[in-house]
């Protein structure tokens, strides 16, 4: 290719992608609204709610990897979670349609599927959580990454352009892992099932670049998750213990992830390497 833009390039993952794709002898430039020099590429500071700013970032590209946005449901306000997420995902994905590129990777998330501050506000109606389970959101955060995955979906309806939404989960970075395994969650400590899986930051960019690298048609979206998850505990035990109205579907042996990956293995050839049981 010969120009990879990547939004929110300041951000860790942004780094990581940067990195981990000039590695791989890819021309990438970088956009964030922080400023950064040390990069390694071609850097330009903007705010991506800027329409203007947003066409001069993707001049010249072929793809797009659009990792920039308010990073979580308590980052911020809100309403300036919602529009700042939604209208930049909106004129990336636009702007890039406009353009013609070849390729749009959208950060999406796993609080798609319902992230709530009560931990036991939410459970899914079934495990492990695949791609055709409901996204139902409850807060600015989620909905802005569900409207964005429906803005990547009207694009390639309407121009062809293939567009990927990765919905990633809690991203652990390296010197973090020794913090896992997390206590098993209890009555009188509960954890919000939306934490229960994570992440390495290794792997998310490497899906992040599988996403760009992988000949897809229209709009697909996967979720992007290490094999196990935070807890050293049999997930059908707690399962049991919290949310025995959850179905189990397949064996959900041991610690397994309660997010599936089989969707992203089939079509992008992800293969996590990273895990709390060997960092």
């Amino acid at each position: 290719m010969n120009r990879i833009v990547v939004t929110g390039g300041a951000g860790r993952l942004g780094r990581r992608v940067i990195s981990d794709l000039i590695d791989r002898d890819y021309e990438v430039s970088a956009v964030d609204i922080v400023a950064a020099d040390d990069l390694g590429c071609p850097f330009q500071q903007m705010d991506l709610t800027d329409r203007d700013a947003v066409c001069r970032a993707l001049e010249g590209a072929e793809a797009v990897l659009h990792l920039g946005a308010v990073p979580g449901p308590t980052v911020a306000d809100g309403p300036v979670t919602f529009r700042n997420n939604v209208l930049s995902t909106y004129n990336v994905v636009e702007v890039a349609a406009d353009f013609g590129l070849s390729k749009i990777v959208f950060a999406s998330s796993l609080f798609t599927i319902g992230w709530a501050e009560d931990a036991n506000c939410y459970w899914p109606k079934y495990v492990p959580v695949d791609e055709q389970h409901p996204l139902t959101p409850f807060e600015a955060y989620g909905l802005s990454k569900v409207i964005g995955e429906e803005i990547c979906a009207a694009a390639s309806r309407r121009t062809g352009i293939p567009t990927v939404s990765l919905r990633i989960t809690n991203i652990i970075q390296p010197e973090k892992f020794a913090e896992l395994p997390w206590p098993a969650p209890t009555r009188s400590d509960p954890v919000r099932f939306t934490l229960w899986p994570y992440v390495a930051l290794e792997d998310a960019a490497t899906a992040c670049r599988l996403a760009i690298e992988t000949e897809t048609k229209g709009h697909e979206a996967f979720f992007i998750a290490a094999r196990d998850n935070r807890f050293d505990c049999p997930m059908r035990d707690l399962l049991s213990e919290f949310a025995p109205q959850v179905e189990i579907r397949g064996e959900l042996a041991g610690t397994a992830s309660v997010l599936s990956i089989e969707k992203a293995r089939r079509i992008l050839g992800y293969e996590p390497q990273h895990d709390w049981t060997t960092s």
